[in-house]
Protein backbone atom coordinates (compact mmCIF):
# COMPACT_ATOMS: atom_id res chain seq x y z
CA UNK A 1 0.00 0.00 0.00
CA UNK A 2 1.33 3.30 -1.03
CA UNK A 3 2.16 6.06 1.70
CA UNK A 4 0.11 9.17 2.07
CA UNK A 5 0.83 12.44 0.55
CA UNK A 6 0.36 13.68 4.37
CA UNK A 7 0.53 12.79 7.93
CA UNK A 8 -0.97 15.62 9.86
CA UNK A 9 0.08 15.77 14.02
CA UNK A 10 -2.07 17.52 16.47
CA UNK A 11 -1.74 17.80 20.17
CA UNK A 12 -4.94 17.76 22.22
CA UNK A 13 -4.24 20.09 25.70
CA UNK A 14 -7.84 19.77 26.94
CA UNK A 15 -9.29 22.01 24.53
CA UNK A 16 -12.39 20.23 23.17
CA UNK A 17 -14.12 22.64 21.11
CA UNK A 18 -10.84 24.00 19.42
CA UNK A 19 -9.56 20.57 18.57
CA UNK A 20 -13.07 20.01 17.47
CA UNK A 21 -13.30 22.75 14.95
CA UNK A 22 -10.35 21.98 13.96
CA UNK A 23 -10.66 18.38 12.80
CA UNK A 24 -13.99 19.91 10.99
CA UNK A 25 -12.28 22.62 9.04
CA UNK A 26 -9.51 20.13 8.16
CA UNK A 27 -11.84 17.12 6.87
CA UNK A 28 -14.27 19.43 4.93
CA UNK A 29 -11.08 21.18 3.26
CA UNK A 30 -8.97 19.24 1.83
CA UNK A 31 -9.53 17.30 -0.95
CA UNK A 32 -6.81 16.61 -3.50
CA UNK A 33 -4.56 14.28 -1.50
CA UNK A 34 -4.66 11.14 0.36
CA UNK A 35 -3.65 12.01 3.92
CA UNK A 36 -3.88 10.71 8.03
CA UNK A 37 -4.44 12.45 11.38
CA UNK A 38 -2.96 11.95 14.84
CA UNK A 39 -3.78 13.53 18.03
CA UNK A 40 -1.63 13.35 20.96
CA UNK A 41 -3.11 13.55 23.97
CA UNK A 42 -1.39 15.36 26.39
CA UNK A 43 -2.58 13.54 29.82
CA UNK A 44 -5.84 16.06 29.86
CA UNK A 45 -8.85 15.13 31.71
CA UNK A 46 -10.31 13.24 28.81
CA UNK A 47 -13.45 15.91 28.14
CA UNK A 48 -14.62 15.50 24.69
CA UNK A 49 -12.35 13.07 23.43
CA UNK A 50 -15.01 10.51 23.46
CA UNK A 51 -17.19 12.84 21.19
CA UNK A 52 -13.98 13.48 19.19
CA UNK A 53 -13.62 9.98 18.61
CA UNK A 54 -16.98 9.06 17.52
CA UNK A 55 -17.08 12.33 15.28
CA UNK A 56 -13.65 11.32 13.65
CA UNK A 57 -13.00 7.51 13.82
CA UNK A 58 -10.00 7.64 11.48
CA UNK A 59 -8.29 9.78 13.72
CA UNK A 60 -5.44 7.88 15.26
CA UNK A 61 -4.62 8.90 19.10
CA UNK A 62 -1.62 8.54 21.25
CA UNK A 63 -2.42 8.82 24.85
CA UNK A 64 -0.05 10.05 27.23
CA UNK A 65 0.06 9.01 31.03
CA UNK A 66 2.49 12.43 32.20
CA UNK A 67 2.43 16.04 30.23
CA UNK A 68 4.72 16.55 27.73
CA UNK A 69 5.99 19.46 26.01
CA UNK A 70 5.40 20.73 22.42
CA UNK A 71 8.04 18.65 20.45
CA UNK A 72 8.40 15.58 22.92
CA UNK A 73 4.39 15.50 21.69
CA UNK A 74 4.88 15.60 18.27
CA UNK A 75 7.95 13.90 18.55
CA UNK A 76 6.15 10.76 19.27
CA UNK A 77 3.96 11.18 16.20
CA UNK A 78 7.25 12.42 13.78
CA UNK A 79 8.92 8.56 14.56
CA UNK A 80 5.37 6.70 14.33
CA UNK A 81 3.84 8.20 10.70
CA UNK A 82 4.88 6.57 7.47
CA UNK A 83 4.22 9.74 4.97
CA UNK A 84 5.61 11.43 1.89
CA UNK A 85 5.28 14.69 4.07
CA UNK A 86 4.41 15.39 7.94
CA UNK A 87 2.64 18.21 9.20
CA UNK A 88 3.25 19.85 12.94
CA UNK A 89 -0.19 21.62 13.08
CA UNK A 90 -1.39 23.14 16.24
CA UNK A 91 -5.75 22.44 17.68
CA UNK A 92 -5.90 26.37 17.93
CA UNK A 93 -6.12 26.14 14.18
CA UNK A 94 -9.20 26.37 11.07
CA UNK A 95 -7.89 24.90 7.71
CA UNK A 96 -9.15 27.09 5.10
CA UNK A 97 -10.09 25.55 1.89
CA UNK A 98 -7.53 23.67 -0.10
CA UNK A 99 -4.72 24.61 2.15
CA UNK A 100 -3.02 20.88 2.89
CA UNK A 101 -3.54 20.18 -0.91
CA UNK A 102 -1.73 23.37 -1.74
CA UNK A 103 0.92 23.03 0.90
CA UNK A 104 1.67 19.32 -0.50
CA UNK A 105 1.35 20.26 -4.05
CA UNK A 106 4.03 23.02 -3.49
CA UNK A 107 6.49 20.37 -1.94
CA UNK A 108 6.52 18.20 -4.77
CA UNK A 109 6.80 21.04 -7.05
CA UNK A 110 10.01 22.17 -5.40
CA UNK A 111 12.03 18.92 -4.35
CA UNK A 112 14.78 21.49 -2.73
CA UNK A 113 12.54 22.44 -0.08
CA UNK A 114 12.32 20.57 3.25
CA UNK A 115 10.28 22.15 5.41
CA UNK A 116 7.17 25.18 4.33
CA UNK A 117 4.81 27.18 6.30
CA UNK A 118 1.50 28.61 5.61
CA UNK A 119 0.27 31.90 5.80
CA UNK A 120 -1.74 32.48 8.95
CA UNK A 121 -4.41 34.83 9.79
CA UNK A 122 -5.73 36.17 12.80
CA UNK A 123 -9.27 35.33 14.23
CA UNK A 124 -10.30 38.36 12.77
CA UNK A 125 -8.60 37.68 9.39
CA UNK A 126 -5.82 40.23 9.75
CA UNK A 127 -2.39 38.78 8.81
CA UNK A 128 -0.72 37.15 11.53
CA UNK A 129 3.25 37.12 12.07
CA UNK A 130 4.29 33.73 10.84
CA UNK A 131 7.82 34.06 8.56
CA UNK A 132 10.98 35.81 10.38
CA UNK A 133 14.02 36.14 9.94
CA UNK A 134 17.74 35.24 12.12
CA UNK A 135 17.49 35.28 15.58
CA UNK A 136 19.54 38.26 16.58
CA UNK A 137 21.08 39.85 20.17
CA UNK A 138 19.51 42.88 18.90
CA UNK A 139 16.18 41.80 17.91
CA UNK A 140 16.19 39.98 21.80
CA UNK A 141 17.20 43.72 22.66
CA UNK A 142 14.04 45.93 21.13
CA UNK A 143 11.57 42.76 22.04
CA UNK A 144 12.37 42.52 25.59
CA UNK A 145 12.91 46.40 26.14
CA UNK A 146 9.71 48.69 26.67
CA UNK A 147 10.11 51.52 23.95
CA UNK A 148 8.43 54.37 23.08
CA UNK A 149 6.22 54.50 20.47
CA UNK A 150 7.92 56.00 17.40
CA UNK A 151 10.28 53.34 18.45
CA UNK A 152 8.25 49.99 18.45
CA UNK A 153 9.25 49.67 14.66
CA UNK A 154 11.95 48.18 16.29
CA UNK A 155 10.39 45.16 17.44
CA UNK A 156 8.93 44.53 13.89
CA UNK A 157 12.78 44.03 12.57
CA UNK A 158 12.61 40.23 12.86
CA UNK A 159 9.59 39.64 10.32
CA UNK A 160 10.22 38.83 7.14
CA UNK A 161 8.45 41.39 5.06
CA UNK A 162 7.65 38.80 2.44
CA UNK A 163 4.60 37.67 4.86
CA UNK A 164 2.71 40.74 3.31
CA UNK A 165 3.52 39.39 -0.71
CA UNK A 166 1.56 37.12 -2.44
CA UNK A 167 4.72 35.41 -3.47
CA UNK A 168 6.35 32.10 -2.39
CA UNK A 169 9.60 32.78 -0.75
CA UNK A 170 12.61 31.29 0.65
CA UNK A 171 12.62 32.02 4.31
CA UNK A 172 14.60 31.63 7.36
CA UNK A 173 12.16 30.27 9.57
CA UNK A 174 8.64 30.22 9.92
CA UNK A 175 5.86 29.42 12.48
CA UNK A 176 5.37 26.06 14.38
CA UNK A 177 1.80 26.56 14.37
CA UNK A 178 1.69 24.99 10.96
CA UNK A 179 5.14 23.26 9.30
CA UNK A 180 4.98 20.83 7.20
CA UNK A 181 8.34 18.29 6.75
CA UNK A 182 9.52 16.21 3.43
CA UNK A 183 9.90 12.99 4.71
CA UNK A 184 13.81 12.98 3.48
CA UNK A 185 14.16 16.36 5.61
CA UNK A 186 13.08 15.23 8.66
CA UNK A 187 15.64 11.79 7.84
CA UNK A 188 18.11 14.34 7.47
CA UNK A 189 17.46 17.08 10.31
CA UNK A 190 15.59 15.05 12.72
CA UNK A 191 13.18 15.50 15.09
CA UNK A 192 11.77 18.75 17.24
CA UNK A 193 14.41 19.63 19.96
CA UNK A 194 12.56 18.75 23.53
CA UNK A 195 15.21 21.21 25.59
CA UNK A 196 13.81 24.05 23.44
CA UNK A 197 10.18 23.88 23.71
CA UNK A 198 8.98 22.48 27.19
CA UNK A 199 5.82 24.66 26.30
CA UNK A 200 6.45 25.21 22.56
CA UNK A 201 8.55 28.24 21.96
CA UNK A 202 12.12 28.24 20.17
CA UNK A 203 11.73 24.50 18.79
CA UNK A 204 10.65 25.59 15.18
CA UNK A 205 13.56 28.20 14.66
CA UNK A 206 15.61 25.21 15.45
CA UNK A 207 14.36 22.75 13.22
CA UNK A 208 14.29 25.33 10.54
CA UNK A 209 17.64 26.76 10.86
CA UNK A 210 18.87 22.77 10.83
CA UNK A 211 17.51 22.27 8.03
CA UNK A 212 19.16 25.32 6.04
CA UNK A 213 22.43 23.46 7.58
CA UNK A 214 21.39 20.20 6.51
CA UNK A 215 21.44 21.53 2.91
CA UNK A 216 17.40 21.91 2.19
CA UNK A 217 15.44 25.08 1.67
CA UNK A 218 12.79 26.52 3.84
CA UNK A 219 10.04 27.99 2.14
CA UNK A 220 6.39 30.17 2.80
CA UNK A 221 3.66 29.53 0.36
CA UNK A 222 0.83 32.04 1.32
CA UNK A 223 -1.56 30.45 -1.37
CA UNK A 224 -2.20 28.16 1.88
CA UNK A 225 -3.96 30.23 4.41
CA UNK A 226 -4.55 29.03 7.82
CA UNK A 227 -6.43 30.93 10.77
CA UNK A 228 -4.31 30.50 14.16
CA UNK A 229 -6.75 31.48 17.06
CA UNK A 230 -3.14 33.31 18.37
CA UNK A 231 -1.92 30.57 21.36
CA UNK A 232 -4.98 29.50 22.67
CA UNK A 233 -3.52 26.37 23.59
CA UNK A 234 -0.94 28.27 25.73
CA UNK A 235 -2.36 30.73 28.02
CA UNK A 236 -0.55 32.51 30.46
CA UNK A 237 -0.64 32.03 34.07
CA UNK A 238 -4.07 33.45 35.78
CA UNK A 239 -1.53 34.61 38.86
CA UNK A 240 1.83 35.13 39.39
CA UNK A 241 4.67 35.36 37.25
CA UNK A 242 4.07 34.64 33.49
CA UNK A 243 5.55 31.60 33.12
CA UNK A 244 5.36 31.11 29.36
CA UNK A 245 7.20 34.59 28.83
CA UNK A 246 10.62 33.31 31.47
CA UNK A 247 10.15 30.28 29.39
CA UNK A 248 10.42 31.89 26.16
CA UNK A 249 14.12 33.63 27.19
CA UNK A 250 14.94 30.36 28.55
CA UNK A 251 14.77 28.79 25.48
CA UNK A 252 16.00 31.18 23.46
CA UNK A 253 19.18 31.51 25.64
CA UNK A 254 19.32 27.44 24.76
CA UNK A 255 18.87 28.16 21.32
CA UNK A 256 21.95 31.02 21.01
CA UNK A 257 24.22 28.64 22.90
CA UNK A 258 23.56 25.85 20.73
CA UNK A 259 23.66 27.40 17.48
CA UNK A 260 25.94 30.52 18.03
CA UNK A 261 28.27 29.72 21.24
CA UNK A 262 29.20 30.82 24.56
CA UNK A 263 30.01 34.32 24.13
CA UNK A 264 26.16 34.77 22.45
CA UNK A 265 24.76 33.05 25.18
CA UNK A 266 27.19 35.53 27.88
CA UNK A 267 25.85 38.67 25.63
CA UNK A 268 22.03 37.86 26.12
CA UNK A 269 22.40 37.04 29.25
CA UNK A 270 23.83 40.55 30.09
CA UNK A 271 20.70 42.04 28.29
CA UNK A 272 18.22 39.58 30.44
CA UNK A 273 20.25 41.37 33.41
CA UNK A 274 21.15 44.83 32.02
CA UNK A 275 17.34 45.72 30.81
CA UNK A 276 15.77 44.76 34.65
CA UNK A 277 16.42 48.19 35.62
CA UNK A 278 14.99 50.21 32.56
CA UNK A 279 12.29 48.18 32.71
CA UNK A 280 10.89 48.30 35.93
CA UNK A 281 11.45 52.08 36.21
CA UNK A 282 8.40 52.24 32.74
CA UNK A 283 6.66 49.45 34.90
CA UNK A 284 6.87 51.70 38.19
CA UNK A 285 5.93 55.31 36.10
CA UNK A 286 3.29 53.62 34.32
CA UNK A 287 1.53 52.72 37.80
CA UNK A 288 2.52 55.85 39.32
CA UNK A 289 0.34 57.33 36.56
CA UNK A 290 -2.77 55.41 37.10
CA UNK A 291 -2.55 53.63 33.55
CA UNK A 292 -1.70 50.23 35.07
CA UNK A 293 -3.47 47.82 37.75
CA UNK A 294 -1.26 46.88 40.90
CA UNK A 295 -1.68 43.57 39.93
CA UNK A 296 -1.00 43.89 36.68
CA UNK A 297 2.53 46.24 37.84
CA UNK A 298 3.16 43.27 40.30
CA UNK A 299 2.86 40.58 37.66
CA UNK A 300 4.98 42.02 35.20
CA UNK A 301 7.50 43.14 37.51
CA UNK A 302 7.83 39.55 38.82
CA UNK A 303 8.12 38.14 35.29
CA UNK A 304 10.56 40.95 34.16
CA UNK A 305 12.52 39.82 37.71
CA UNK A 306 12.76 35.81 37.11
CA UNK A 307 13.99 36.74 33.25
CA UNK A 308 16.92 39.18 34.80
CA UNK A 309 17.48 36.53 37.40
CA UNK A 310 17.65 33.67 34.42
CA UNK A 311 20.34 35.85 32.74
CA UNK A 312 22.43 35.73 35.87
CA UNK A 313 22.69 32.29 36.28
CA UNK A 314 25.86 30.62 35.41
CA UNK A 315 23.72 28.06 33.25
CA UNK A 316 20.44 27.80 31.84
CA UNK A 317 18.59 24.61 30.66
Amino acid sequence: MPKPDLAISIVNHSNPHLLHDCLRSLYANTHDITFEVWVVDNATDGRGVEEMRRDFPQVKWLFNTERKGFSANHNQVLRLAQARHICIFNDDTLVHDGAFDTLVRFLDENPRVGMVGARLLNADGTLQNCVFRPMTLSGALFDLLFLPRPLHFLKERNIDPVMYGHDMARVNWVLGACIVVREECLRDVGLLDEVLSPLGNTEDTDWCVRAWKAGWEVAFCPEAVITHLTSRSFRPSASGHDKVRVELWRTRLAYFRKHHGRLHEALLRLILVGTLPYNSLVLTQTLLRGRMAPEEYRRQLSTFARIGEMGARTRVG
